[in-house]
């Protein structure tokens, strides 16, 4: 970080020596430490997909090729996982959330950035511009998961830009406070249970999205079964809750043959899906559209734009939906 963009900072922040000499020796440290604990990228390679989360990491990686690695942060995303681009926007929030932090411990007030990693405040602190310049890094962008359906409306308010939703309710979703690393890692070497397990949490695939609303709902009980079965095989704990997401039809369609890409463009199979009363095994389906505010361009062929990831506080037995007591 440049002592120009530090200096910067910590205008943000409120702060200044009342000597211009030490301000200036202040702003020369922070910014060589700045760049030695933030500065350093993680690169991963071309093609993978690419997941932002900020409360749960663990969980995305579940599904996701790459996710983001949060510097300095107590339980870190390990670097076979995940992915750091080192931009000013990044740097900036993360060294002047910490900043903020370590200042208010010593007894000095200072303007808060945000509660640290991985708090809801970060999340709500617009991860869209967090990973503003990823396309320059990266040469796309990421799909973003919320772990509440209000910060995404935050990130993705009300505009013009025509996206679909899809929601899966009364879903067993995998509890990030009962995840470890360990078993993430272990989980990721088994082909076939991930395999299983992709194809409920990112369920809005070419296949899925240009069937009529009786296949939707067959295919969705098998995968189902499927899902649950990787959940069990590998111990996963799981709580009742429920998937939705915020998908691109423009890129969604390019990945699609000419014939389905037209029907699917036109509004014709997800017109029809929307018009449904869907359940596929236990769960409960629905579609529909939405507008917001301008989505990037730079998106490539990335049309998973967002997932909300929000739990309900009902337990999984493991092999049945049962009711739990609410969680604290």
């Amino acid at each position: 970080m440049e002592p120009e963009h530090v200096e910067k900072l910590l205008h943000v922040l409120e702060i200044r020596c009342e000597s211009p000499m030490e301000h200036r020796a202040l702003v020369e440290s922070l910014a060589k430490t700045i760049k030695d604990r933030f500065g350093r990228r993680v690169l991963p390679p071309p093609g993978e997909s690419l997941a932002l989360s900020v409360m749960t990491p663990k969980t995305a990686a579940l599904a996701f090729d790459r996710v983001y690695k949060i510097p300095a942060h107590v339980d870190p995303v390990p670097d076979s996982i995940g992915f750091y681009g080192a931009t000013l926007p990044e740097i900036v929030w993360w060294a002047g959330g910490l900043l903020a932090i370590s200042l208010e411990e010593l007894g000095i007030p200072a303007l808060r950035l945000g509660k640290g990693p991985g708090s809801p405040e970060s999340e709500r602190a617009n991860l869209r511009l967090l990973c503003s310049e990823f396309p320059g890094v990266f040469g796309a962008m990421p799909t973003i998961f919320y772990h509440s359906a209000g910060n995404q409306t935050h990130d993705f308010p009300v505009g013009t830009h025509q996206v679909l939703t899809a929601v899966i309710r009364n879903l067993a979703l995998v509890d990030e406070k009962n995840l470890t690393w360990e078993q993430v890692i272990e989980f990721r070497k088994d082909a076939a249970a991930r395999a299983k397990y992709r194809r409920i949490v990112r369920w809005i695939d070419v296949e899925l999205a240009t069937q009529s609303p009786k296949a939707v709902e067959d295919m969705i009980a098998i995968r189902l079964d499927d899902y649950e079965w990787a959940l069990k095989k590998h111990g996963l704990r799981a709580t009742m809750g429920a998937l939705s997401c915020l998908l691109d039809p423009k890129f969604l369609a390019t990945t699609t043959a000419a014939t389905a890409a037209t029907s699917l463009t036109a509004g014709n199979a997800w017109a029809a899906l929307a018009a449904a009363a869907l359940t596929g095994g236990h769960a409960m389906l629905s579609f529909g559209s939405v507008y917001v505010d301008g989505l990037d361009e730079q998106r490539k062929t990335n049309y998973e734009v967002a997932y909300v990831h929000q739990l309900a506080f009902r337990r999984f037995s493991g092999e049945r939906v049962v009711a739990g007591d609410q969680a604290g």
